[in-house]
């Protein structure tokens, strides 16, 4: 009986393929609660040093730079906005690379802001490229193995963009970036 060994078989693979599965998801779980954890241990760092900036900033009329000059001469319509949208470089996230790309498109892609788009992870460059939406910059290869010479790079692009904003004329051309 043949079809009876290849249904039993058929029942053990599918058994199998459920344990590597439930294993998956359990690891997947343990690593997620320690990225949480490890995420909110720095919240208070963080949310003390941003209170500190705000208040340095606000007392302090003498300080001038670049980055923090509010730009009192564009009127609110007429500032761009940078977005920079991370996703995945592979399929393995599916829930969130959606979430990332609905948030992006109903928050900042179909409102009347002047937006500039920057895209880390393949998931959100085929995503844009196949609703032929402008892409201001791409950046390859960033988003599965990230080390702090890619994330240099993506910082000194957008710090390149807003120093260069004041005398820019309009959308560029497609940038690719690698941060390899």
């Amino acid at each position: 009986m043949a079809g009876l060994r290849e249904i039993s078989g058929r029942i053990r693979s599918v058994r199998d393929t459920m344990k590597i599965t439930n294993a998956m998801y359990m690891i997947s779980s343990t690593k997620l609660r320690k990225a949480r954890k490890d995420a909110e241990l720095n919240n208070p760092y963080f949310e003390a040093m941003q209170e500190m900036l705000v208040g340095i900033m606000n007392t302090s009329d003498h300080l001038k730079h670049p980055f923090t000059d509010r730009r009192p001469e564009k009127k609110s319509g007429d500032r761009v906005h940078a977005v920079i949208v991370v996703t995945a470089d592979k399929g393995l996230a599916g829930a969130y690379n959606h979430n990332v790309l609905k948030f992006t498109e109903d928050k900042f892609l179909n409102g009347p802001e002047n937006i500039k788009l920057f895209v880390v992870g393949e998931a959100g460059r085929q995503y844009y490229a196949s609703k032929k939406v402008h892409m201001e910059g791409q950046f390859k290869y960033t988003a599965q193995n990230p080390t702090l010479h890619r994330a240099r790079v993506i910082c000194d692009e957008m710090i390149d963009e807003y120093l260069s904003s004041s005398d820019s004329s309009g959308r560029g051309g497609r940038k690719n970036l690698y941060g390899g």
